[in-house]
């Protein structure tokens, strides 16, 4: 009878401990991802005009949707990121307070200042834009003047610490180092596959191949060139019918878009419809090896 008792205080001892052992280790696991200090690239900062900067950035903002997530005036609002409640930061601070390069860092690598990793931000969208237009971007929002609040920092409640360790939730900066790259045309097709990057990765992904019920853009080589227009101006179908979706980016963001970036992104997104098989399977074997490079230096 002793070790039947014996046995069951240790069964209950061992329970209690991984009680107390399981929350440690996941909170210890997860804080040293969330307080990972990545490496900081060395970035130019070059000078936008401040009369042309002002005017591209607004037209940039605009067409690349930074009002979707920052709100209409860039103060930033409350997002979430599957488990984890954050906040969009209030881009008109962020602007006032931190240079050039270091907003260049946060939009393109998903770096804050301090080198820990941005939450919820789609750098990989953003992550080739050209340092002209960074710098416009940010000459554009400080224009605006410091408004509003800071936000808070992300919950990281026991949900949203599981979500991390399970790749559920994913730092700026990984998300943006292993994002997959767009079809690769040539120089020709230069000025669309930019804008396509800008304006349709969030929804179409960084492949354009398409993600969460957004198809692959390969469909808009079933356009003509009279109804690209109306869909990213209208928000209308090849069968003249309205997409909601469509419908309200372009109310909010697309009906920017001057008509020669309307043109150079048909013609890119175009091609891409046409481009060979081989050519997507060699840009994806590409990839494959890319990511293998990474995941040795990594290591290394």
């Amino acid at each position: 009878m002793y070790w039947v008792v014996k046995s069951v205080a240790a069964i209950a001892a061992l329970t209690v401990a991984l009680a107390l052992a399981i929350p440690v280790f996941i909170h210890l696991k997860s804080e040293a991802v969330i307080q990972r200090r990545y490496p900081l690239p060395v970035i130019a900062e070059p000078a936008a005009s401040p009369t042309t900067g002002v005017a591209r950035g607004a037209h940039l903002a605009t067409i690349a949707g930074c009002a979707d997530c920052h709100g209409p005036d860039f103060t930033g609002r409350r997002e979430s990121e599957g488990p984890l409640q954050l906040w969009s930061s209030n881009l008109r601070i962020a602007a006032a307070e931190i240079s050039a390069g270091e907003f260049e860092r946060a939009l393109r690598r998903g770096l804050a200042p301090d080198a820990t990793s941005l939450w919820g931000m789609p750098s990989d969208d953003y992550m080739y834009m050209s340092e002209a237009d960074t710098s416009e971007l940010y000459t554009y929002l400080r224009s605006l003047g410091s408004l509003g609040p800071v936000r808070p920092r992300p919950v990281w409640n026991w949900r949203a610490r599981l979500a991390l360790l399970d790749g559920r939730v994913v730092p700026a900066v990984v998300a943006t180092r292993d994002a997959p790259s767009s079809l690769d045309l040539g120089p020709r097709y230069d000025g669309g596959r930019y804008l396509a990057r800008l304006a349709c990765s969030a929804c179409h992904a960084t492949d354009l191949a398409g993600s969460r019920g957004a198809p692959d853009l390969l469909v808009v080589g079933r356009y003509s060139r009279a109804f690209f227009f109306d869909l990213l101006r209208r928000g209308w179908s090849t069968n003249g019918r309205r997409l909601p979706v469509m419908k309200r980016l372009a109310r909010m963001r697309f009906h920017a878009f001057a008509d020669y970036e309307i043109v150079a992104l048909y013609d890119y997104l175009c091609a891409r419809a046409r481009a060979p098989a081989a050519m997507f399977a060699r840009a994806r074997a590409n990839e494959v090896r890319r990511r293998e490079t990474i995941t040795l230096e990594s290591d290394d």
